[in-house]
């Protein structure tokens, strides 16, 4: 099993402005001299307590700053992109860091607010139609994975640098509609289990029979993205886990706030409408928050049930040591 990381650059209470930025790329670092295998960016928009919303600007400079972990976006929204733009973008990265990056592609909003989607302008159907799929076969195109018909007007079109191949494309979801879409594509496939456990299992395994290979020597490659906290300790690890935890109820209110420090998440008197949310948008079944012998086993357990080639662990924690610290437990149980 291969064991990697996607940072979605949590942002703290009283951080100096841009830290959680700068502290993906010493979290990047970190991975790197552990020994992960990924590590790869998000992209989201407006939402208080993540920051990245340009993967590919930061992506560079991770591969500047790193030596040998494979680099890229979990992922590259596509509907707020044009597709050959995207495909410029990857191309010029592999250019610069070549063999090491990755192209992962989303089809979600990155927001939770109307104004933020609408100010990308996309498409009517919300890009989960038979758009998202043009876009897809748009940037495959460009990427001269596949060929678009001859007559289509995008046809004679190229993205630049010709000379150098487009990374690795990965395509990330949480449903088994995203599953199947993957292997008649002939990608590479991340589900999302921290928010969907429930076809996790199933999605992989159907990706897997299903796949068929775009190019020659193409094969399947399902990723498995799970909440991942590994304290000193059950409680511990609880305690680090309980700013990320609230700040999920706070966005779905509509609050941009940041990661409150973690005496502060947890002295925090839930109101009966946070309940609700928790309730109904919160699901953690599918969550290793825990002391190093429990997240083990339930990794393990996951990876079992789904036959994942790979674990992306996503940890969100108020305090950038904490969460290195946390990486090197989850490095040290799977060494």
């Amino acid at each position: 099993m291969l064991l990697s990381l996607l940072d979605q650059a949590p942002t703290r209470r009283g951080g100096p402005a841009g830290h959680a930025i700068r502290e993906s790329v010493d979290l990047a670092q970190a991975a790197d001299a552990l020994g992960f295998h990924r590590f790869w960016v998000a992209e989201h928009h407006a939402i208080g307590s993540v920051a990245i919303s340009a993967p590919e600007v930061l992506i560079g400079l991770i591969g500047a700053r790193t030596e040998r972990i494979r680099i890229g976006s979990g992922g590259m929204l596509l509907p707020n992109h044009r597709p050959i733009h995207v495909a410029e973008q990857f191309r010029c990265l592999e250019a610069l860091h070549p063999g090491r990056v990755d192209l992962g592609i989303g089809r979600s909003e990155g927001a939770l607010d109307p104004a933020t989607v609408l100010a990308f302008g996309r498409p009517g159907d919300n890009a989960h139609g038979a758009g998202f799929e043009e876009q897809l076969d748009e940037l495959l195109h460009f990427g001269d994975v596949t060929r678009l018909p001859s007559e289509h007007p995008l046809a004679a079109a190229r993205a630049a640098p010709t000379d150098v191949q487009l990374p690795p494309v990965f395509l990330l979801g949480s449903s088994r509609n995203s599953a199947q879409t993957a292997a008649r594509k002939g990608l590479g496939y991340g589900f999302a289990a921290h928010t969907n456990p429930d076809d996790a299992a199933l999605a992989l395994r159907e990706y897997r029979e299903a796949f068929v290979p775009a190019r020659s020597g193409d094969r399947p490659h399902a990723i498995l993205a799970l909440k991942v906290i590994v304290g000193e300790d059950d409680e511990h690890a609880r305690a680090l886990d309980a700013p990320s935890h609230l700040s999920m109820v706070f966005a779905r209110q509509g609050q941009r706030a940041p990661l409150l420090p973690v005496d502060e998440a947890l002295a925090h008197e839930w109101t009966d409408e946070e309940r609700a949310i928790e309730a109904k948008f919160i699901d953690t079944r599918a969550d290793h928050v825990g002391g190093p012998e429990r997240v083990r086993a339930g990794i393990e357990a996951a990876v079992a049930e789904s036959g994942a080639d790979e674990v992306i662990a996503i940890a969100n924690t108020y305090d950038p040591d904490e969460r290195r610290a946390s990486l090197a437990r989850l490095a040290a149980l799977f060494a």
